[in-house]
């Protein structure tokens, strides 16, 4: 069927090689660094034939909108919607794509952040950071997210605390969403207890974990968001990021 792409979704524009245009080739290898602007998508985009020096001639390299490059492949309409950091490859132009995981990115780096006087989190520099109108903390790649929010429970100690959160996975309305399971990552300082559930947004599906983190009535919540469930050891780690301030 025909489809000229003109209703991508607008991610903004892409760096590809000229070779796959110049000399009618497939795209074989791509990545998504972190963007620096609103108009930049952050894939780059090769066929995998390229040279050093001929990727280092920015000469060589075009901007283009998603649609103009789909109408040349549209194996690659799926990967354009993966977030930041991502990187896939393929080994001709009839095979399939793979993720790749070993492949270094300039800001694929962790980082610490000050969340409050007795807050950090350590998380990977590709995470972009916004406070939301809710006054909510997001950090996101696109197809991985972390929303934190931070109350206190006056009358409430740290075990009465715990005992509350670590039911709310166990008797919440499974009619919306099932408990997939839960978690307990205590400490002798800090109370961690969560539960894992999966959530749909149209066609979409992706899998959410539930943290509360305690210290005495102060209570941070950090929800997890991802859309592969290979990234559960993302979230489960990143978690674990979330720390006492020394």
């Amino acid at each position: 069927m025909d489809n000229n792409f003109e209703n991508f979704p607008p991610i903004g524009g892409l760096l590809v090689s000229k070779m796959i245009f110049d000399e009618n080739r497939k795209p074989l290898f791509m990545y998504r660094n972190k963007s620096t602007r609103q108009e930049d998508s952050g894939w780059k985009i090769f066929s995998g034939f390229e040279s050093e020096a001929y990727t280092d001639d920015p000469r060589n390299i075009i901007i283009c909108n998603p649609s103009t490059l789909l109408k040349v492949d549209p194996s690659v309409a799926p990967l354009l919607l993966k977030g930041v950091g991502s990187v896939y490859e393929r080994e001709n132009e009839h095979s399939d794509w793979y993720r790749v995981s070993d492949y270094p990115l300039d800001d694929d780096f962790m980082v610490k952040h000050k969340l409050t006087e007795s807050w950090t989190i350590d998380i990977n520099n590709l995470f972009e950071r916004r406070v939301e109108e809710t006054g909510s903390l997001l950090y996101t790649t696109g197809d991985k997210s972390v929303r934190l929010s931070i109350w206190r429970e006056e009358g409430q100690s740290q075990a009465q605390l715990k005992a509350h959160f670590k039911q709310v996975g166990l008797t919440r309305d499974q009619s919306l969403a099932k408990t997939v399971q839960t978690f307990d990552f205590s400490d002798e300082y800090v109370a961690r207890v969560g539960y894992q559930i999966k959530e749909a947004d149209g066609d979409k599906s992706y899998d959410v974990i539930y943290t509360f983190n305690l210290i005495e009535n102060e209570v941070l919540q950090a929800v997890f968001y991802f859309d592969e469930p290979s990234d559960i050891d993302w979230a489960i780690e990143t978690w674990k990021n979330l720390k006492l301030k020394d």
